[in-house]
């Protein structure tokens, strides 16, 4: 791998260690001195803002595309603040009209979600150019300050104001969305060293950016509904503590997101720069390793619940399910998604996922016909997750797999959900350790050898 690229997988890395310390202690807490139904209000309203960016109709996609593998000096000013103003004012009005729909409805998540739209796209806008551009302190600069903006309000609120109300989480959230994106606006103005326009609107650029990204956004909001499908299900087929049982255990498995960002964030950058046959499937194979080692995460979150959260005890055999999917969700967002985007394969990347979608929905609709309860939803999405990965293949038939590369996941994912449902968490984190390094030194002895010695290079030079 590049120096570049290593760069950016370290500053992106170090941004979500903070970010996964803030995020593992809120995650712990609020579901520890929060009711239910508070919880279960908070984790509706996180997954409604999980489809906001779709309301950018790909504009901010189609800005990744324009910029991505640029330097932020090879980016024309008067362009960036067209760019900008028009996204800016466009989402206004789609806030606006979201929040009168909201207002209609009665429904104070939905208002909350619905106010977040305008600041949640202009943060994503700001974090997808800084990801384009390989400007990735900044990136992780936003990503550390939303992190512990986000643990202060919920700390203060609980231990301080001694408040059980969902209400006052959302409107604290909505209103920090507010401050961060007010501030990225300043910084990127005192950056580019000019005033941006603020109420010019281009409609010209609207229309491009659209057609740019919008079956890219349409693939990521296909990817974002096959991995919220579950949820969708939980919530409307079982009860309120189910939900709030499977939507802890999502949150448990969103950790692993943090922990790939470095990866997946950096590896659309190089791949633009980078099409070498030998080099990406080096980097798939290191990819598959980092896989299988990091849902080892589940080991430890199993034990907190068995001393900690007792009463979301009975989340654990979905969480094992969601983080084996995992397994296969790492591969293609890090390898396949990025080359999808950096070749500009954005309407076969979009079919694919509409196609997996669909499976999706039928393997849900099975699995709880079979088995009734909420963990029949979990493996209907390590089924969807195992599907893609196989259409995927052939779309880069020239990134080969041997026998042993191409069996590894399926192994990995075995021996991961035996030692999850047939010890406590202690042993199984051991047993699946060692298991692993067994596996991946008979499997991947290569690539297995090429990460140690990298990661000794690296720390010789530090």
């Amino acid at each position: 791998m590049g120096k570049s690229l290593k760069f950016g997988i370290i500053s992106v890395l170090v941004a979500n260690v903070i970010n996964l310390v803030f995020s593992l202690i809120t995650n712990f807490v609020l579901p520890k001195f929060l009711s239910v139904d508070s919880y279960a209000a908070i984790k509706t309203y996180q997954l409604y803002v999980s489809y906001a960016g779709a309301i950018s109709l790909g504009y901010v996609d189609g800005m990744y595309l324009k910029y991505g593998g640029k330097n932020f000096n090879e980016i024309d000013r008067s362009d960036l603040n067209t760019n900008l103003s028009t996204l800016r004012i466009f989402q206004f009005f789609m806030t606006t009209l979201m929040v009168a729909i909201g207002c209609v409805m009665e429904d104070f998540i939905f208002i909350a979600f619905a106010l977040t739209i305008l600041s949640f796209n202009m943060i994503g806008y700001f974090k997808s150019l800084y990801q384009a551009i390989g400007e990735f302190g900044k990136y992780g600069r936003i990503i550390n300050v939303t992190a512990g903006a986000t643990f202060a309000i919920n700390m203060v609120i609980l231990f301080i104001a001694h408040t059980d109300n969902y209400y006052w989480y959302l409107i604290a959230y909505v209103l920090l969305n507010m401050v961060i994106w007010i501030v990225m606006e300043w910084y990127i103005s005192v950056g580019c060293k000019q005033k941006f326009s603020y109420f010019k609107f281009y409609f010209s650029e609207l229309f491009t950016n659209i057609k740019m990204g919008f079956l890219l956004m349409c693939g990521n909001l296909s990817s974002i509904v096959l991995t919220s499908l579950d949820q969708w299900f939980v919530k409307a087929l079982l009860d309120t503590l189910a939900f709030a049982q499977f939507a802890f255990a999502v949150t448990m498995e969103n950790f692993v997101n943090v922990a790939i960002a470095p990866v997946t964030i950096t590896l659309y950058n190089y791949f633009c720069q980078n099409q070498d046959e030998k080099d990406i499937r080096k980097v798939r194979n290191y990819i598959m390793l980092f896989a299988a080692t990091i849902v080892a995460c589940a080991f430890p979150a199993k034990f907190i619940l068995e001393v900690y959260l007792t009463q979301y005890l009975d989340a654990t055999k979905v969480m094992f399910y969601l983080f084996a999917s995992q397994i296969f969700y790492i591969i293609i967002k890090s390898i396949y998604v990025n080359l999808y985007k950096a070749q500009r394969m954005q309407t076969k990347y979009f079919w694919k996922l509409v196609l997996v979608i669909l499976v999706g929905f039928i393997f849900n609709v099975l699995c709880f016909k079979m088995y009734p309860c909420k963990e029949a939803f979990a493996i209907g999405t390590l089924l969807s997750a195992i599907f893609w990965f196989l259409i995927c293949y052939p779309s880069f038939k020239w990134i080969k797999y041997n026998v042993a590369e191409f069996i590894y996941p399926f192994i990995q994912t075995i021996v991961f959900l035996a030692c999850g449902f047939l010890f406590n968490a202690i042993y199984g984190f051991v047993i699946y350790i060692i298991l692993t390094l067994v596996i991946s030194f008979a499997l991947l002895k290569k690539d297995l050898f090429g990460i140690f010695k990298n990661g000794l290079s690296m720390l010789k030079k530090t």
